[in-house]
């Protein structure tokens, strides 16, 4: 009997020794370079969506279909799981929980979009593509940093023994022994050469003038050259330049080379009291842009988006606060499909007008 519980009993610790040793393991948190793969795994399928998204760029019909769909979602589930909502990670600062909240939010914000027109969905995928790139580079240089820490003075010892070793000494002097055979090579090849004798001073005087002159026409040649070579380069970069700025093309909208803001916003609040509130906003916002572009702040390209214009006002933050809510209203009209009412385009009309006075 007494044996009974005594075996009764080593049971019993030895179960809960085994569920504490489970527990230990499983409260060990990720390592820095597994969360780093985690983030090269989800941008990974967020690659996959985007290359889905491209190849449906020229018929988006194609994102309705079934076979669209069914990819879509593995990729999808592919990307939440390799970024749960919480993970525990460990690097040599010690330990930390990271929160990839904001991934689940934006994959909702994104399935809430409609499959068509494709623009709004390929716009949250580049937002999410962006944020987890520069997630990527920020993990990427920590990892580095840690495995650069290294002990410098231990290093040093190490190579001071390395060259302590008689190997090393030998190729010195052997080294020093080569160098003597050259210096001796040298001397017997200036005994064989006669010494050079005085110069008379005309002589110096032809040769003199010779020099500059074979310099004069070496620089000639070489002016003419670059001339030959990158002028025409230049000149036709100097055409484009003009003629894109004589015809400019913003967000897609040819606009006449003397169209001014002024002129776009007047057309902005024709087509809000024709009842196109959504052309209007898209009309006042083209305005604000021409408006940042004449006075040398934005450059206007044709293949730029809102998104890079936004981001080339970084620099100026008092205009980037100001153009970043028409940004975001811009969007959520145009690519979103929101219906705008007239108390919309009453405040973006408002902020327009406001954001060119100020620039």
């Amino acid at each position: 009997m007494i044996l009974r519980v005594l075996q009764l009993h080593s049971a019993r610790v030895l179960l809960a020794i085994g569920a504490l040793a489970l527990l230990c393991v499983g409260a060990r948190g990720l390592p820095l370079a597994g969360y780093r793969a985690h983030v090269l795994q989800a941008g990974g399928a967020l690659a996959r969506l985007l290359d889905l998204y491209e190849a449906a760029r020229e018929d988006e019909q194609q994102a309705t279909t079934p076979r669209f769909k069914s990819e879509e979602a593995t990729d999808l589930r592919a990307l939440r799981t390799a970024l749960p909502v919480t993970e525990q990670v460990e690097w040599a600062g010690g330990a930390a929980e990271v929160n990839n909240q904001w991934l689940q939010d934006e994959l909702d914000a994104y399935e809430k979009l409609p499959p068509t027109p494709t623009a709004a969905r390929r716009a949250a995928l580049t937002r999410i593509d962006a944020r987890l790139h520069a997630l990527y580079e920020r993990l990427d240089e920590v990892e580095r940093a840690a495995n650069v820490a290294r002990d410098k003075s231990a290093e040093k010892g190490r190579l001071h023994a390395i060259l302590q070793r008689p190997e090393y000494n030998e190729g010195a002097a052997s080294d020093s022994a080569l160098a003597r055979l050259w210096t001796r090579f040298l001397n017997w090849l200036r005994s064989l050469m006669p010494e050079p004798k005085p110069m008379q001073p005309g002589t110096a005087m032809f040769l003199s003038r010779a020099a500059r002159g074979l310099i004069y026409a070496l620089c000639i040649a070489v002016i003419t050259f670059i001339v030959w070579r990158f002028g025409p380069r230049l000149w036709q970069r100097k055409l484009t330049r003009k003629r894109e700025e004589q015809s400019r093309v913003v967000l897609g909208e040819q606009l006449a080379p003397d169209e001014t803001a002024a002129d776009l916003l007047t057309e902005a609040e024709r087509l809000a009291r024709a009842g196109d509130l959504r052309g209007a906003i898209r009309k006042a916002y083209i305005a604000v842009l021409c408006e940042l572009g004449d006075r040398k702040i934005l450059r206007l390209a044709p293949h730029k988006t809102n998104r890079d214009y936004l981001r080339a006002l970084r620099e100026h933050a008092r205009l980037f606060q100001s153009v970043q809510p028409l940004t975001n209203a811009y969007e959520r009209h145009w690519y979103g499909l929101t219906p705008a009412s007239e108390a919309d385009w009453n405040e973006f009309q408002a902020q327009s007008k406001a954001v060119t006075k100020e620039s």
